[in-house]
């Protein structure tokens, strides 16, 4: 039996990429004159050369994921199949590709970058981590960033030469980031940093992004995220001075052994501001969901590497006389798993798309185009701005607990053999976990997801989802009331949220889960009579998850927060 094609760029990204954006409208929008069919054709060709440099780095990978990154004099050193994954990345003029031709890059949309992102996840979880950060930390220069600033450090950045960081997390302030004590302090305008960061995602980057309070509003704003600047801090300053940032000690951890997670150090560090002292903290959001979608997409790589090593070592395990993917619980195991990660992708990738159609509408009403229509356009602007906000942490959520899954679906495939270290359906696993955890857990994903909910999201993207849906309704009448009556569930069951706080965060994750699975099905749906649009795999999905619809829907109805008082009973508080 054949084994899976190792294509990188395959048929269910391209779905997304040729069928699921208005490409026209965008080009239109943001007033460029060019062929849309060949600028499509530009980003699918750079597509299929990523997908080809990342094919090439997944067997480096795959061989040395045990090795770990060292700290010597100082100096973060990773594992040799990284820097040389870089350098072929670095060759192919494949870093930091959303950011502007005026600084050397491709202005690639996020969408297109997207598809990016997994792909290389998908070869090697370690790296796709250094490389996203390093864009994540070039966008924010570029839009923050004086002239001075994006002339120095964004053409670096995109041939490769620099590397950065988010410096977030300290032991004190994790999710809460009012608890950050690193200070900026002012001397005669310029800007230095003092304190620590842990858990520093690629710490020995040469450019460090900072979060830190500013010590002349320091006691006032303690605890709050009010009085956070943001700065760009070098570890070489520009006249060729070493500056005072140390990395102090590289964590051991799980999985993604080849990414630098590290503890750093600043003393007296001069540093640059970006945007408005005080500011610091609306910044670093823009950084945040920016590096959110991102582990997104890592989530689903991971997923669709161990989907695929199931899927051929299933084609090539032999017992009992067949390939055990003959056996009707294994079909079922792997379908699961091929229908989960693209809803995953779904959800992802119309995201991306809201995100590139928003900066196209900004970009036209900031133009005198828009003339008589501005009114229209700004609603609309407006509109796919809260489906964002809604969006992208239901994306991370969903991303990375379906990857979790998956994961651990390809170990119980793969067997005995599947729990021996030298496989690597356990790496996939032990990577896909990290996924859940950084850059918000996913519990906190849900929490924010039901904070925008609260602002009047939830019934944003359920008229959305219902205005989609009544398109298709002609071609597929059945599965279209399934999903109509998802929605009905869920705008029945949302008064029961209403009156306590506390029951409301209890059910956070079902109602994610319940608006996740009418937002999923729509877009499935959406690309079921395109060629190669899968709708089988979209009924599936109908059936399966309006029944967890329904489920969830009647629990938050019938409950209350008593539950809460049985949870503190159960644990002796």
């Amino acid at each position: 039996m054949s084994t899976m094609s190792k294509d990188f760029f395959h048929r269910d990204i391209q779905l997304f990429v040729d069928h699921r954006f208005d490409w026209e409208r965008y080009f239109r929008l943001r007033g460029a004159s060019a062929d849309v069919a060949e600028e499509v054709e530009t980003y699918r060709t750079i597509l299929r050369t990523a997908g080809e440099v990342c094919e090439d780095i997944e067997t480096g990978a795959r061989d040395h994921w045990h090795e770990e990154v060292r700290l010597e004099n100082g100096h973060v050193v990773v594992p040799p199949h990284i820097a040389a994954g870089y350098d072929k990345l670095r060759a192919a003029g494949l870093l930091c590709l959303t950011i502007g031709p005026a600084y050397g890059g491709y202005g690639l949309p996020a969408l297109v970058n997207c598809a990016y992102i997994e792909m290389l996840s998908r070869a090697d979880p370690s790296l796709m981590t250094i490389v996203g950060l390093q864009a994540g930390v070039a966008q924010d220069i570029e839009k923050y960033g004086s002239d001075e600033l994006r002339r120095r450090y964004l053409p670096r950045f995109v041939s490769g030469e620099l590397q950065g960081c988010m410096d977030l997390t300290e032991p004190q302030a994790g999710s809460d980031l009012g608890g950050i004590l690193t200070r900026v302090t002012e001397e005669n305008g310029r800007y230095f940093v003092d304190g620590g960061k842990i858990f520093i995602t690629n710490g020995g980057a040469q450019v460090h992004l900072v979060l830190a309070r500013d010590a002349a509003s320091f006691e006032q704003s303690r605890g709050t995220t009010n009085g956070l600047s943001l700065v760009l801090c070098p570890v070489t300053l520009p006249d060729g001075r070493a500056n005072g940032v140390r990395v102090a000690r590289v964590e051991r951890k799980m999985g993604i052994h080849g990414s630098p997670t590290c503890v750093v150090e600043f003393d007296h560090a001069e540093a640059f501001l970006l945007g408005k002292a005080g500011a610091g903290f609306r910044a670093m959001l823009d950084l945040m969901n920016n590096a959110r979608l991102g582990v997104a997409a890592q989530a689903v790589g991971i997923a669709e590497a161990a989907y695929r090593a199931a899927r051929e070592y299933a084609a090539q395990r032999v017992q009992f006389g067949a390939p055990i993917l003959e056996q009707p619980l294994v079909k079922s195991m792997l379908t699961l798993m091929a229908i989960n990660i693209q809803a995953a992708r779904a959800l992802l990738y119309r995201t991306c798309g809201l995100i590139d159609m928003t900066d196209a509408l900004r970009h036209h009403l900031e133009s005198d185009a828009a003339n008589g229509n501005r009114a229209a356009l700004q609603a609309e602007l407006e509109h796919n701005t809260q489906l964002i906000r809604f969006f992208t942490p239901l994306c991370k959520y969903y991303a990375t607990e379906i990857s979790n899954h998956v994961t651990r679906q390809g170990i119980q495939l793969h067997g005995g053999i599947g729990y021996m270290a030298e496989t690597p359906s356990g790496h996939y696993h032990s990577d896909s976990i990290i996924t859940t955890i950084y850059e918000g857990t996913s519990e906190i994903q849900a929490s924010f997801a039901l904070k925008e909910m609260g602002k009047g999201a939830l019934f944003a993207a359920l008229e959305t989802t219902r205005a989609e849906l009544e398109t298709l309704r002609d071609r597929r009448p059945e599965l279209v009331a399934e999903v109509c009556e998802g929605i009905r569930w869920i705008t029945d069951s949302a008064p029961a949220l209403l009156g306590d706080p506390r029951y409301a965060l209890l059910n956070a994750k079902r109602v994610s889960e319940m608006v996740i699975d009418v937002v999923v099905a729509a877009e499935l749906l959406c690309l079921a009579d395109v060629p190669d649009g899968r709708p089988e795999l979209a009924a599936s999905y109908i059936r399966r998850h309006m029944l967890a619809v329904e489920m969830n829907a009647r629990r938050i109805s019938s409950g209350d927060a008593s539950r809460i008082k049985r949870y503190d009973r159960i644990l002796g508080l």
